[in-house]
């Protein structure tokens, strides 16, 4: 279909809020991102009408429109020759907290810190949640066995599995927290290994008093020990370190920067730490700990009530990240964590809303989103169903899943459910109550209870009245595209060297929700990629970070990392031009893994078929590790 790209950059300034609401432009290769001085006069709806626009979201402080390959450079070649100008880096980078006060970007930065070791939390939970479910008595019995007849080894073995995060926790804080505010993550590394030396006496042995281990006492008074699953003392002391670090990398001669910058850090940080920061922090965790535990203990279940109902608010915020510091606090004092029954209860209220609107709507864009998004809060991942469906189109459905959140957190806390990890909810989530049978029968009932309610509710009172408006916009559907002379691609192979990513795995819901079309991700462990067939090269982004590729009717766009836009080229390298024939195999371009894990960005490879609505079929035929060229989606014309 051809375009009037004049006309649609005119119409997306206008519906945007007009030219003096629009700060700066920029474009991937799928999406326009305009950073705008007023979400507020942005009209969703008017910007959905218009021509090619294939879905809005505002995320990172821009508000992106989906176009698609082939019409977003066009577009905005048109918003720039309207006087818009081009988004800089520093301003994107600014973007990200623009209208967010001190304590909102507080908590973005703490966020920083602790979203990376959930990976960690998620597998120990799992862990200690089949430790609890094969090394309990009750299940051994079933085979005539008792804990007294399996082996030490595998005992040891399991213990390993399960206890080294939270014995190496501030190692695990202390690491990031230098990431985050510019430090070397090596030296928050052995910092964060001094806190937990085998030297000191063991912070979980001293609480024992049956183990006999008490403090090493400095001048009588202060109480030097391990600590071990302590979370505030190597989190300041990660603060305080790298800033300590910059400080130093400034003021010490480049000649001996890099014996004695280190050098001071971990012995300035190490004596203030077991001083001054870790006595005074760990009493204070201790006091939040007991006020979090007494809070969740009320009586009736009003702890759970309150957490239930306004955890989705406080995931508007933004203010949810602190809860991560609570729950890892919770497991590695108790071994459990009662939030994680909360919160995954929410996820399946969240899971049923969505799905009976995106059910019972008339509206094509619901009815297309509303089934992958209800998949994702299911699957733990809630922010496609609470901002792409529930609160898009007014307060009813959110409303109603705040008080369903509230009344089943409360019943969560009645039943006294809690889990062995955290990071993972709803259906995964189960994985973390199989350590008692009681507490895995409790879950699925109130688990399923939840679900139907929310979508019973839902159905019958809180569908908002605009998504039950038919599109009748008329609109003729885009002509098939003209046969190619390459022939039509049967099998599509891999365009890197790495493992193989689901596309609702992809960290990015523009390619997870299949939007731009059926596709597929690449985790790459080279920095090669690969033409998946043969073809001809049909778009080459400006900044090397996309690829399409037309053949025998199959339009294909290969999309490197997610936002690498932002970087503007640096780190790649491309080895074809536009309207090139390739061959299957070929090297298209080379991109620097490291610069790009520097600048933030996942590396993730994804291949899009973008006219998959004009095949007869297109399928995922890899799993695992992939080598280039190994089978990657199977097409049928």
């Amino acid at each position: 279909m051809n375009y009037d790209y004049a006309k649609i950059a005119k119409e997306v300034i206008q519906a945007v809020g007009g030219s003096e609401n629009i700060k700066s432009a920029a474009h991937c290769a799928t999406r326009l991102r305009l950073i705008v001085a007023d979400r507020s006069l942005a009209d969703d709806e008017k910007v959905g009408e218009i021509d090619a626009v294939k879905g809005t979201f505002f995320t990172a402080g821009q508000y992106q429109i989906i176009f698609g390959t082939g019409h977003v450079n066009r577009v905005y070649e048109q918003i720039t020759q309207l006087g818009i100008a081009e988004t800089t880096a520093s301003e994107a980078k600014e973007a990200k907290m623009d209208g967010k006060n001190q304590l909102q970007k507080a908590i973005r930065t703490f966020g920083d810190v602790f979203v990376p070791v959930i990976p960690a939390l998620v597998a120990t939970g799992l862990f200690l949640g089949l430790k609890g479910a094969l090394l309990n008595n009750n299940f051994l019995a079933l085979f005539g066995m008792t804990n007294a007849d399996i082996p030490n080894t595998f005992q040891v073995l399991v213990d390993v599995l399960s206890g080294t995060t939270f014995a190496f926790l501030p190692a695990i804080v202390c690491w990031s927290t230098f990431r985050v505010f510019g430090g070397s993550p090596v030296l928050g590394l052995i910092l964060g290994l001094m806190l937990v030396n085998g030297s000191l006496p063991n912070a979980y042995s001293v609480a024992d008093p049956a183990s006999g281990v008490t403090p090493l006492m400095l001048f009588g008074f202060i109480p030097i020990v391990g600590y071990q699953g302590s979370i505030l003392p190597a989190f300041v002391a990660g603060v305080i370190g790298s800033k300590l670090e910059k400080k130093l990398r400034k003021t010490v001669p480049a000649v001996f920067d890099f014996m004695i910058t280190p050098f001071l850090v971990l012995f300035i940080m190490l004596i203030l730490s077991l001083l001054v920061i870790g006595p005074l922090l760990h009493a204070l965790e201790n006091v939040l700990l007991v006020i979090v535990e007494y809070a969740l203990e009320l009586p009736l279940g009003i702890g759970g009530l309150i957490v239930g109902f306004f955890w989705s608010i406080i995931t508007l915020t933004g203010v949810h990240h602190i809860f991560n510091m609570l729950e890892i606090s919770l497991l590695a004092s108790t071994g459990f964590n009662p939030f994680n029954a909360i919160l995954c209860m929410c996820g399946f209220s969240s899971a049923g809303v969505c799905l009976a609107i995106s059910i019972k709507a008339r509206k094509k864009e619901i009815r297309a989103i509303g089934p992958s998004a209800t998949v994702s809060a299911l699957l733990g991942i809630g922010e496609p169903a609470l901002f792409g469906v529930i609160l898009r189109y007014g307060m009813k459905p959110f409303l109603l899943s705040c008080s369903i959140n509230g009344v089943a957190g409360m019943i969560a806390m009645l039943l006294g459910m809690k889990g062995t990890g955290n990071g993972i909810t709803t259906i995964p989530g189960m994985l973390l109550y199989i350590y008692s049978p009681s507490q895995l029968i409790m879950y699925v009932v109130l688990a399923l209870a939840v679900f139907i309610t929310a979508f019973c509710l839902c159905w019958f009172f809180a569908v908002p009245p605009e998504v039950m408006e038919a599109d009748n916009k008329g609109k003729k559907d885009a002509p098939a595209p003209a046969p190619a002379p390459a022939p039509f691609p049967d099998v599509l192979g891999s365009a890197a060297k790495g493992t193989f990513v689901p596309m609702e795995s992809i960290p990015d819901p523009t390619f997870s929700e299949g939007i731009l079309g059926i596709c597929c991700g690449i985790e790459p462990e080279t920095g090669k990629v690969y033409s998946p067939m043969d073809g001809t090269i049909s778009q080459l982004a400006d900044t090397l970070h996309a690829i399409g590729i037309e053949a025998g009717g199959v339009e294909l766009l290969i999309h490197v990392g997610i936002d690498t836009v932002s970087m503007k080229g640096d780190g790649f390298k491309s080895h074809v031009s536009e309207g090139q024939s390739v061959k299957k195999g070929d090297l298209l371009l080379t991109m620097d893994l490291e610069k790009i894990k520097a600048a933030g960005h996942p590396a993730t490879i994804m291949v899009i078929v973008t006219n998959s609505d004009d095949l007869a079929s297109v399928e995922a035929a890899a799993s695992g590790s992939l080598m280039p060229g190994d089978p990657l989606m199977r097409l049928k014309a």
